[in-house]
């Protein structure tokens, strides 16, 4: 008899558990679609459609909106290589790298914006930094994503970029194939 309240007792405290749980798991799905940027989110969006000048708008005004929101920077930054401003988008990679040494995305792009402009010393130790950092870097496109972006092929990971870079540097000048125009624009940005 003892044993059977026990039971019951335990299931009535686990059904509760579950309950509570599920409340909060609920709230806080809500509580966080609420604190979504609408904007940030409209910009993530044209900018996987190609249209870089409209994404960098869209990223600067939610800078202003919240300046200390880094993505929104790390945006700005990843919009600015595709339009070919590398300066620009190198001192907006810095500047996030000033405000969080440790910050992924802007790690692991500003590597891609070295490599993109051929600082392949810079791009090799922003690699490696980004690896060092957390190695979800060296994790593939799923799938099910380069299916819903249209991708027809695997895209390299940061790592094998970082060998490949390293294996070139080791041979002569003239036996250096460092980059691959074709194939380059092909590679997509590193998003989280």
């Amino acid at each position: 008899m003892v044993m059977i309240t026990n039971y019951r007792i335990f299931k009535i405290i686990a059904i509760l558990l579950g309950a509570v749980i599920f409340v909060w798991l609920i709230y806080d799905f809500i509580k966080g679609h609420e604190k979504a940027n609408n904007t940030y989110t409209e910009a993530n969006n044209l900018f996987l459609k190609k249209e870089y000048d409209t994404a960098l708008k869209l990223y600067k005004k939610v800078s202003l909106d919240e300046p200390e929101n880094l993505y929104a920077l790390e945006g700005q930054a990843r919009s600015l290589t595709r339009l070919k401003n590398y300066n620009e988008a190198e001192s907006i990679f810095k500047q996030i790298l000033k405000k969080d040494n440790y910050f992924l995305p802007a790690l692991t792009n500003i590597a891609i914006l070295y490599d993109t402009i051929g600082r392949y010393e810079k791009a090799i130790f922003y690699y490696r930094k980004a690896i060092l950092q957390d190695d979800i870097v060296n994790n593939r496109m799923s799938w099910i994503n380069r299916f819903l972006k249209n991708i027809h092929f695997k895209p390299s990971n940061i790592e094998e970029r970082l060998n490949y870079l390293e294996k070139q540097l080791s041979l002569k000048k003239d036996e250096r194939i460092l980059n691959n125009k074709k194939l380059d624009k092909q590679q997509q940005d590193y998003q989280m």
